[in-house]
């Protein structure tokens, strides 16, 4: 069977309008429908897991994100103060700040469960914004964990610790478990 291209019906020469295809309707079938479910369950299943994963991975981000922000609000709520207006930007991204952690978890939530999803909201996320994110976070965790006593090594410890690691060994035996 093929079909047709859709017609176009012309009201005027600037405008046209497309034909709406009818609905083709399939007759449920058991196997279909066993499959449609196995398919969402398993959808639900690993929407749950991301949520897990966001909810730790998101609060190590977003609690030095919060930082940031909340540093950045007060310089500019300062120097709005000298200047006589109002830091409205830097409040904006400290209420974007706020509200990171939540909006992951309706972001996965509504992409997930949408039917159709437009791929042209999502912006351009470059390596260097990650880079960054993930050494700031790093940074700000270092300095809490130092705060409160739960680590004792200095910057320079951590260094020579990190330079000490026998890092040609370990590629060298994870290359050989993937080589015949």
């Amino acid at each position: 069977m093929t079909s047709e291209p859709p017609r176009m019906y012309y009201k005027s020469v600037a405008q046209g309008e497309v034909e709406p295809e009818p609905e083709v309707k399939k007759e449920p079938g058991k196997y279909s429908e066993v499959i449609d479910g196995i398919f969402l369950v398993l959808t639900w299943v690993i929407l749950v897991v991301v949520l897990a994963m966001w909810a730790v991975v998101g609060a190590i981000f977003w609690i030095p994100l919060l930082v940031r922000s909340m540093l950045r609000f007060c310089l500019s709520l300062i120097e709005a103060m000298f200047e006589g207006h109002k830091p409205a930007r830097a409040a904006g991204i400290l209420r974007d700040a706020v509200s990171f952690y939540r909006r992951g978890f309706v972001i996965a939530v509504e992409v997930v469960t949408q039917e159709k999803v437009n791929y042209d909201d999502e912006g351009p996320v470059t390596e260097n914004r990650l880079l960054w994110e993930f050494l700031w976070a790093l940074l700000v965790w270092y300095f809490l964990l130092l705060l409160f006593g739960w680590i004792q090594a200095s910057p320079l410890d951590l260094l020579d610790w990190f330079l000490s690691i026998p890092w040609t060994d370990h590629i060298r035996s994870l290359v050989d478990q993937f080589t015949i």
